[in-house]
């Protein structure tokens, strides 16, 4: 059984090495060597399952790793909304047209941008959120206003809430690309 605990800990100090940054070899080095000396096996298990941690929070806790993570989030996120609002447009276009379009039209929306900001980084989701966040307040500074409100298009409640949504969305992932932005200035070493 010591065996066994020996074997998995020396393997287990190997997928640490792995896991760490380039520039960590030389602890990935020293935990290998220390993990060789230790002989009991369930004390060198435990000495395992600390490097495991050390490297983990060492490899997730950096700067470069959290704007990966707000950059994923924000993409997941906009395709989420994308698949909602294409959801609801299918729910709603026999009850209510004008609703349905206003929600292809979300959905149009957040799967482009999405796309662009996959494919062109976070300045794209920048420049598209400067872009939306006034047509959003105007869409809500008309809705609010009554004009055009005749007709088909009478949910001014659901419009209101809608053209608030968009902002407060669209002002989150206006955060989030700033952060992106910011983190790509600072060097790749930082550590949170």
């Amino acid at each position: 059984m010591k065996a066994f605990a020996r074997s998995l800990a020396l393997t287990l100090i190997g997928w640490c090495a792995a896991l760490l940054p380039a520039d960590r070899e030389p602890w990935a080095a020293a935990m290998k060597a220390e993990a060789d000396v230790i002989e009991d096996g369930s004390a060198a298990l435990s000495f395992a399952f600390g490097c495991i941690w050390g490297s983990i929070k060492d490899r997730i806790f950096t700067w470069t790793f959290a704007a990966r993570s707000v950059r994923l989030a924000t993409i997941g996120g906009m395709l989420a909304l994308s698949l909602l609002a294409a959801l609801m447009t299918k729910r709603m276009i026999d009850a209510h047209a004008q609703s349905a379009l206003v929600f292809g039209l979300t959905s149009v929306l957040f799967a482009a941008a999405a796309l662009w900001s996959y494919l062109r980084g976070p300045m794209a989701l920048v420049q598209t959120a400067c872009l939306v966040i006034p047509i959003y307040t105007l869409a809500y500074a008309f809705v609010s206003s009554g004009h055009g409100m005749t007709g088909g298009w009478v949910d001014v409640r659901l419009y209101q809430a809608l053209a608030i949504e968009g902002i407060v969305i669209w002002a989150t992932l206006l955060m989030g690309a700033a952060f992106m932005l910011r983190v790509d200035t600072l060097p790749n070493t930082k550590r949170m």
